[in-house]
């Protein structure tokens, strides 16, 4: 009984390992972009250049200049 017990206690830790292992490649996968300084460097200087324009230009402005660091820095929007 005990080594059904302590069986089903490896099983289960051995599948929260590995479900907590491809949960941190996902996030390592989703946050790539903030370990390369110059797409770093690209998106913060059009979020600068955007704070001088009027709002209501604002929002396209920062979405073509990402669309343009995306493409690139990764070959894709």
């Amino acid at each position: 009984m005990t080594s059904r017990v302590a069986l089903f206690a490896l099983a289960a830790v051995i599948g929260f390992a590995g479900r907590l292992h491809l949960q941190l490649a996902r996030l390592h996968h989703r946050f790539r972009w903030a370990n390369n300084s110059g797409y770093v460097t690209c998106v913060r200087g059009v979020n600068q250049r955007a704070q001088a324009m009027r709002p209501q230009m604002r929002g396209a402005y920062v979405a073509d200049g990402t669309s343009g660091c995306n493409r690139i820095f990764y070959g894709h929007n």
